[in-house]
């Protein structure tokens, strides 16, 4: 008898051991810590310094959600797994989901490692996290103060995309929130006032505010409402899947909250440019103004001393394109071509001013060889539909099996 009690008791401690349910976990960096529950949900997002949890009370926070059929699943259970140390999330339907946690100093960066079933998974989604904050709300940075403590969210790799699903063709609602009085309201259109910034990670909300980011599935056709047009064919993408998205989740002194940007930004080997030696959100000379003319070959001497005359360092040109795209340099200006504008810059370099030039690098115009008189076959296409009968080259009419792609006039340029 004691035998087999001291072997049940054994095989216990061996299964405890293999899968070890917490009943709370906590990490920390230097200035923040959280807490999650047995569920895989946030239940404390502390200031170390003060002991204060700026989550939001009687509110729902898990650490990662997923969309199946448009639907929005929480995680049901954690555990956390001995190798590897990663925490096992169980959702409905069977799904379950491995999350890597690494603490830092300056924030926690939390990575989805795999996922049981891509194929029912529309996206996943980190949060949201709800917030008693609302003094400061940078929406699309995705930062929010109080008093004396950040709370920040940011996405890691270009897949993450910083905010939440509220529209298919992942373009954020682009309004000034804060003109109204429902937060819920992410509709753009009349009556919205139009701003140059987006609704994205951070948001006001009834309760103070949340955070969040998401990673949506783009291995499958699908067609959503964009540019215009109802009906937009969206194309499979070889990202990698939603496996491999990536969070930092960071809390600071208010004072210390672009810093530690900065820091993040160093410890994850992100893009941390430097203008005079300085991070660029920092240097003075990264907002310095600059003129702007229509220089060329002919007057670049003319152009660089107005530029001196008004005690500036930078010359921008407006448009020294006659396409965007391949971006051919217009002759009547640049004669000589790319050593022309060389030469303007070598000249301008020479007198201790830096030259600019006005691109947009994603957008194309329709005189471009990109797009007339043969558009280029990775050119964005609306939609398709299959003939129904053949064609002859005299044709004025192509009989199709589906009109909806054709029969969308609202936004088109041609």
């Amino acid at each position: 008898m004691k035998y087999l009690f001291a072997l049940l008791c054994g095989a216990l401690f061996l299964i405890l051991a293999c899968t070890h349910q917490p009943e709370g976990l906590s990490f920390s960096t230097d200035t923040m810590e959280l807490r999650l529950d047995e569920k895989g949900r946030l239940s404390h997002l502390l200031d170390r310094r003060s002991g204060e949890n700026w989550l939001a009370r009687d509110t729902i926070a898990p650490l990662l959600s997923l969309r199946v059929d448009g639907e929005l699943l929480l995680p049901e259970s954690l555990e956390v797994r001995p190798e590897g140390g990663l925490l096992h999330l169980s959702f409905p339907n069977g799904i379950t989901a491995d999350v890597r946690v690494e603490e830092k100093n300056a924030h926690l960066a939390f990575e989805l490692v795999a996922l049981s079933d891509t194929s029912q998974v529309d996206l996943i989604l980190w949060g949201p996290y709800p917030l008693a904050m609302d003094e400061v709300i940078g929406e699309t940075v995705g930062v929010v103060q109080e008093a004396s403590f950040s709370i920040g969210i940011q996405s890691l790799n270009p897949k993450t995309l910083g905010g939440y699903p509220w529209q298919e063709n992942d373009c954020m609602p682009q309004i000034d929130i804060f003109d109204q009085d429902d937060y819920s309201d992410l509709k753009e259109g009349e009556g919205k006032r139009y701003v140059l910034y987006r609704v994205e990670a951070a948001k006001p909300t009834t309760y103070g505010s949340s955070l969040q980011a998401y990673c949506r599935n783009r291995n499958r056709v699908r067609v959503a409402e964009n540019w215009g047009h109802t009906d937009y064919t969206i194309p499979p993408f070889a990202d990698g899947g939603v496996a491999g998205s990536r969070i930092a989740l960071f809390g600071c002194p208010r004072e210390a909250t672009l810093a530690t940007i900065g820091r993040i930004e160093q410890a994850e080997g992100l893009p941390h440019p430097v203008i005079d030696g300085q991070w660029g959100k920092t240097a003075r000379s990264a907002s310095a103004a600059y003129i702007i003319l229509p220089f060329t070959e002919a007057n670049i001497e003319q152009a660089l001393a107005v530029t001196r005359r008004a005690g500036l360092r930078y010359l921008y040109h407006p448009g020294p394109f006659k396409n965007w795209g391949h971006f051919e340099l217009d002759e009547k200006a640049f004669p000589s071509g790319w050593d022309g504008l060389k030469r303007c810059a070598e000249i301008a370099r020479d007198s201790g001013i830096f030259l600019g030039v006005h691109t947009l690098s994603n957008f194309i115009t329709t005189n471009d060889p990109y797009v007339t008189p043969v558009p280029d076959p990775r050119l964005a296409a609306v939609g398709a539909s299959s003939l129904t009968e053949g064609i002859t080259a005299d044709a004025t009419e192509a009989p199709v099996a589906s009109p909806v792609f054709f029969n969308q006039f609202d936004n088109n340029n041609l």
